[in-house]
């Protein structure tokens, strides 16, 4: 009965260590892709100074005689730039509310956050590949 009992205290303690664990191992995965995303975010950075450098070119060469067709392309970077503009708040806003510290929460709840983070982080990270997709093809014309 003895060794009964010390088998099932062994057990829980294991299994405690081991979910212990399972909301560290979350936490890394969720720092590790939010550094991976912060590659995008400064090639976000990148892209918003070229199209802002190429806006500000089609001011200086079309400042007296306004073609319909470069306004339509300085529309269509200030849009790019918008949507730049947007995945970079929504990065800032996510880094902002982000609590890498769980004091206070059980193992399972903290499982459950860093889950849920990760799932956000993985939604902007999939907001920057396409934003930058569709900076770098209409960049491919100013090459």
């Amino acid at each position: 009965m003895r060794n009964i009992l010390r088998f099932s205290a062994i057990t829980l303690l294991c299994m405690a260590c081991q979910s212990g664990q399972e909301y560290k191992a979350f936490r890394t995965e969720v720092l590790t892709y939010h550094d991976q995303v912060m590659v995008d975010s400064e090639k976000a950075i990148s892209r918003k100074m070229k199209l802002d450098k190429i806006s500000h070119q089609m001011d200086s060469l079309f400042s007296k005689k306004i073609v319909q067709d470069t306004v339509k392309e300085k529309q269509q970077i200030g849009q790019l730039i918008g949507k730049l503009n947007t995945v970079d708040e929504q990065m800032v806003d996510w880094m902002h509310d982000f609590k890498a510290d769980i004091d206070g929460k059980t193992n399972e709840e903290a499982s459950v956050y860093f889950k849920a983070e990760k799932h956000k982080i993985v939604v902007l990270d999939s907001l920057y590949k396409a934003v930058l997709s569709e900076s770098d093809a209409y960049l491919l014309k100013y090459k």
